[in-house]
């Protein structure tokens, strides 16, 4: 029992350690949270690893990763309605990867895909119905 408490207790203390600490960043008057960000390390050694931002409804605005303090990653934004609005991806604050933007009514408005910031092959765009209304493949535009 004694070995396993041994075992147990340095990697408890291993993950407990890495685990990110969430600092709110800016409040709303009433106290609620505006803007949240999460952190690994401490001091000079802390690093940015995500931000999180709510509506004063308390419903969620954005949500996104960083990497080396630049946006990096999956970001993700609602309406104040609780309804996705837009989710993509960026590679050093570039959009590069699946973009896919609704309307405030939860249908559909793009879908389309970015490398280093330009937009590439077919983009599907729809109007507030849900229908499709035109595509581009910006692959064939010089």
């Amino acid at each position: 029992m004694k070995n396993l408490l041994l075992f147990i207790l340095p990697l408890f203390l291993l993950f407990s350690c890495n685990k990110p600490k969430e600092v709110i960043e800016e409040s709303y008057p009433d106290g609620s949270k505006k803007i949240v960000r999460l952190y690994k390390g401490e001091g000079k050694d802390k690093v940015l690893l995500k931000e999180i931002a709510y509506y004063p409804n308390k419903k969620m605005h954005y949500e996104g990763e960083y990497t080396n303090n630049k946006r990096d990653g999956k970001w993700i934004y609602w309406y104040d309605n609780g309804n996705k609005w837009s989710e993509g991806y960026l590679k050093k604050e570039i959009n590069d990867g699946k973009r896919i933007v609704w309307f405030e009514n939860g249908n559909k408005r793009y879908e389309g895909n970015y490398k280093d910031g330009k937009e590439i092959g077919k983009w599907q765009f729809y109007n507030e119905s849900g229908a499709l209304t035109k595509e581009i493949d910006f692959d064939t535009i010089k």
